[in-house]
């Protein structure tokens, strides 16, 4: 067995930690994570931003399926809220 493959499996096996905090647009790993509600479970939609530390996400606003607007932007939620991150499907 060569040296590279022993190197590779156990990167493969090492699982890559979880952020705290969360960007779009900021954080190169935000597109391969999911938010969900700590409590529920549920995932959280449209998120800007989440930090599971202090406990917030920022959302835009969403009602009967439609993003809501505040003039000529998009209305952003900010929530205290206990929320996780994980990592879909293999991305980590």
């Amino acid at each position: 067995m060569k040296k590279e493959d022993t190197a590779a499996e156990a990167a493969k096996e090492t699982p890559v930690p979880l952020p705290t905090h969360v960007a779009a647009g900021v954080s190169p790993e935000f597109a391969k994570l999911r938010v969900l509600d700590a409590e529920t479970g549920k995932r959280i939609a449209h998120v800007l931003e989440a930090d599971t530390e202090k406990g917030f996400v920022r959302r835009y606003a969403v009602e009967g399926g439609n993003f809501v607007r505040e003039g000529s932007d998009l209305k952003v939620i900010e929530e205290e809220r206990k929320v996780r991150l994980e990592w879909i499907g293999d991305a980590a």
